[in-house]
């Protein structure tokens, strides 16, 4: 899994906190939530001083100068293209409510226990 696919699956999972789902199934996610944002933490600081080497070009959140902007632009690939591993808790479809948008199931498809007959 990619670091990118850390920050994906902690949004779908802020669409998900919010609703009623079993207490399990609640237990489960944070759990998830929080394994998730403990590896995304060294990407976390590594943007951060990534900005911190790039703050004298950065205007209004904007990088004008294109030379500086690509070079920024390709350390953040970089840093979203490390490989980690995450440790996560499948949890069942089923769980999540009657209702789940696609985006937000799209999102933390990697929790999700995917039966063999649903395939």
């Amino acid at each position: 899994m990619k670091v990118q696919n850390l920050y994906e699956m902690i949004q779908g999972l802020n669409d998900v906190l919010d609703k009623e789902i079993p207490t399990k199934t609640a237990f489960d996610l944070q759990k998830n939530l929080r394994n998730i944002q403990h590896e995304a933490k060294p990407a976390d600081e590594l943007k951060k001083k990534l900005n911190e080497k790039f703050k004298d070009h950065i205007d209004d959140g904007r990088i004008e100068n294109k030379e500086k902007r690509e070079a920024y632009l390709k350390e953040i690939e970089e840093i979203n293209n490390q490989e980690v591993e995450v440790e996560l808790t499948k949890i069942d479809l089923d769980d999540l409510g009657e209702s789940i948008k696609p985006r937000t199931l799209y999102l933390i498809e990697p929790m999700i226990k995917i039966e063999e007959e649903d395939k």
